[in-house]
């Protein structure tokens, strides 16, 4: 059975449709389990991911070097020294660089659920979980805030649970929240209300509505909110991703349907989308944008697919695996994602070039054989009088080798280089020309 799942994860890797773009894989493994969430550490130096455990993969040989158990996903502390965690009930802090588990909070009476870390101060909010209450109808509606520093609660918000509309009794679920504002003086939290805890209601008169709730740090009083979707009994696909932008005051959802809408919380208003799939219920497993925001990243279905932000054009679409997690690196340069419990990297294709730029299509840049144990050629295609430099970097951006740099003489380009001296492992060739870079990968057996 596990050779065939193996098989299986190759074939997905390796298939390629003809409008698909190939997947340069840099490498996959096989996690202890499926993958909640995924990240690089600041520095690009290993991939995060969050099962059971919060497993660190080394990016160039993709070995795990370590692993902290945990019980929820977390996140970085404000300054990005420390990753905030639980494990046994009980917050905790990993110096990430360090390897040093930091201990210092009281063990909590119940389950602590999703952490969610400030951006401006040592500050983090989770949910209280009760494990053994937990179903649909009984889940705890309390979410708390502690202060890194002192290690404590500092205060909570207790939203309302039950309600009435026409004497049917509805109940509110807490489903996702995060900080928002560029001073995280606002929080959201994702609902669904729904009416399902009136056992005698008609099955075709069961409904459940999702919203998203915006509410003031200080005053705890709703400022906003926003209806995503009503599920009925006969449909019951949920799938929806919420991401917050860089400068905190924006969001970015995806509900039924395929679009993703931006939102800005400080004018209450819509103020652009951008639409990924034109067939109906297509939502989004996750939306991750690159460090500037000029690319996204959105896994739906079997499809994985990268846009320009700044024409909303598709760049890249990948299909055949069932992709959930996405994460950009930090230098924009690699992608990681997951597969059931298969973490896989692969370039990002997006690296550093400027988004009006040239692509890899129109260039056609070219490295053969790969892999290689000597030499490559190196072809490409471009106008002439261009000028250009030509280089081997290694997964982390470090420039090894500079091949050639000046102006180009011909329309097409081709050149011999011997990388014998390079140590086994992945590698790309860079071609800046102008602001615009495009990058290859190779393997150096």
């Amino acid at each position: 059975m596990k050779n065939l799942i193996l098989l299986f994860i190759i074939i997905v890797l390796t298939t390629v449709t003809s409008s698909a773009t190939e997947i340069d894989t840099i490498w996959y493994r096989t996690m202890s389990a499926g993958a909640q969430d995924v990240d690089f550490t600041p520095d690009d130096k290993y991939v995060i991911a969050w099962t059971n455990s919060i497993e660190f993969w080394e990016v160039q040989q993709g070995v795990e070097e370590f692993s902290v158990p945990i019980e929820t996903v977390g996140d970085y502390n404000f300054n990005e020294q420390y990753l905030v965690f639980a494990h046994d009930s009980t917050p905790k802090l990993l110096n990430w660089q360090t390897r040093e588990v930091v201990e210092g909070f009281e063990k909590e009476n119940e389950n602590i659920g999703r952490i969610r870390t400030a951006k401006s101060k040592n500050e983090f909010m989770a949910q209280s979980i009760n494990r053994e209450l937990w179903d649909y109808h009984k889940d705890r509606n309390i979410i708390y805030f502690w202060d890194i520093n002192s290690k404590s609660k500092i205060d909570s918000i207790i939203p309302i649970e039950e309600f009435k509309i026409k004497d049917v009794s509805w109940r509110r679920r807490i489903l996702d929240y995060d900080y928002l504002g560029s001073n995280d003086e606002f929080i959201y939290v994702k609902y669904d209300d729904h009416n399902n805890i009136v056992q005698t209601l008609p099955t075709t008169s069961r409904k459940t509505n999702y919203f998203y709730h915006f509410y003031s740090i200080e005053t705890k009083e709703l400022i906003d909110s926003i209806f995503v979707f009503q599920e009925k009994y006969d449909d019951v696909s949920i799938v929806d991703k919420i991401t917050v932008l860089s400068d905190r005051t924006k969001i970015a959802w995806n509900n039924k349907g395929g679009e993703i809408n931006f939102y800005d919380i400080n004018t209450r208003q819509y103020y652009d989308k951008l639409v990924y799939d034109t067939h109906d219920f297509v939502e989004a497993f996750d939306i991750e944008f690159n460090y500037d925001e000029s690319f996204v990243g959105i896994t739906h279905g079997y499809n994985l697919k990268i846009f320009n932000m700044n024409n909303k054009e598709k760049i890249y679409e990948y299909f055949d695996g069932s992709w959930q997690n996405l994460s950009f690196s930090n230098n924009d340069e690699l992608l990681t994602t997951n597969i059931g419990s298969y973490l896989i990297l692969f370039p990002s294709h997006t690296g550093t070039s400027s988004v009006e730029g040239i692509d890899n299509i129109n260039v056609n840049l070219t490295v053969i054989p790969n892999p290689t144990t000597n030499n490559i050629n190196i072809s490409f295609g471009t106008p002439i009088n261009d000028y250009m430099k030509l280089g081997i970097v290694d997964l982390l951006g470090n420039e090894i080798f500079i091949i050639n740099q000046g102006y180009i003489l011909s329309s097409d380009y081709q050149t011999n280089f011997n990388v014998s001296a390079l140590p086994s492992g992945t590698y790309f060739i860079r071609l800046e020309i102008g602001n615009d870079i495009i990058t290859k990968q190779f393997i150096k057996e």
